[in-house]
């Protein structure tokens, strides 16, 4: 078989040397294309980053197109007006959900510990201790728990901080051990009122884009942060500058964004009370990624139906 890769950040050998290893630990006879320099090579499988449309169109063949990520938005509307009915399949944590508990951990004791607070009285030269709120009340509100946010989720509640989700049936997901309230997002608004740390994980969907602007955050309690490792468009950044400014919202930790790289000209970048990263909260691992791709082929092959099929009605 012919696997096909499209990865515009990672050298092409690194993925060629996992996925051939992996495969041959599991009896699998696989020729690994790069598709950059080979873009007219037709392949039974694709794994992919943002991949120009014209290729993915040409590509007659495909079995199965694997998205390196969990966020499938940037793919699915390619694979919709260009190969209908060809599965498309995310990675399932593959690594990412230890990173993304880690900074989202980091995130919270950041609020918690008001280190936005700390740093503005660096610049004022003022030595002032601070109260803190006390933990039992501090409650981390996770808008949206995959995987990855219920690793996340784990690790706050480990830290024996409150921990509530709002997903999108209110429940959690199947397997998952998470004692924890959960809202539907028809009841958005009464989890936003309750929660102190906001972190949204939510994918890009119609349903989605632009559900947290003004009226939504405003719900928040006044002094309330803002993590945000899900999708940029999920949050009207206009309306969280203007809330940043007024003090409703006390601080900031943006992963995401609409245009990525961040525009120099953006005033996050520069905004006092907004930590920026560069979409490095759960970053893909070669090898890790190579192993689940490899196994879910295996599958493929033997006739079942491997995790992370993506559900284009739902768009995850």
């Amino acid at each position: 078989m012919k696997l096909a890769v499209w990865d515009p950040d990672e050298p092409f050998r690194r993925w060629r040397d996992a996925l051939v290893q992996h495969a041959s630990e599991l009896s699998l006879a696989v020729e690994v294309v790069d598709a950059a320099a080979d873009p007219e090579a037709q392949a039974d499988f694709a794994l992919v980053w943002k991949p120009p449309s014209d290729w993915l169109a040409g590509q007659m063949g495909l079995r199965a197109v694997f998205n390196l990520g969990a966020g499938v938005d940037a793919v699915l509307p390619l694979m919709q007006r260009a190969l209908p009915g060809v599965p498309l399949i995310r990675l399932e944590d593959a690594g990412m959900g230890r990173q993304m508990a880690d900074y989202v951990a980091e995130g919270v004791l950041h609020a918690y510990r008001r280190m936005a607070d700390y740093a503005a009285l660096q610049r004022q030269v003022k030595w002032e201790p601070l109260p803190l709120a006390p933990r039992g009340g501090y409650n981390v509100g996770f808008l949206g728990l995959g995987q990855m946010g219920y690793a996340a989720a784990r690790r706050v509640a480990d830290m024996d901080f409150p921990v509530l989700a709002c997903t999108r049936s209110g429940e959690a997901r199947d397997g998952f051990d998470a004692p924890w309230p959960f809202y539907p997002l028809a009841r958005m608004d009464e989890f936003l009122a309750q929660t102190r740390v906001l972190v949204v994980l939510l994918p890009l969907t119609a349903q989605t884009r632009g559900l947290l602007d003004y009226a939504a955050l405003n719900r928040l309690p006044k002094g309330a942060h803002l993590i945000n490792a899900g999708r940029g468009a999920v949050v009207d950044t206009g309306d969280l500058l203007d809330l940043l400014d007024t003090g409703h919202i006390a601080s900031a930790l943006l992963d995401v964004f609409d245009a990525e790289p961040l525009p120099a000209s953006d005033a996050l970048w520069r905004h006092p009370r907004v930590r920026v990263t560069p979409h490095v909260a759960a970053q893909t691992l070669v090898g890790p990624s190579a192993a689940q791709v490899m196994r879910k082929i295996a599958a493929i092959e033997r006739g079942d139906r491997p995790g992370g099929l993506v559900d284009t009605r739902l768009g995850y």
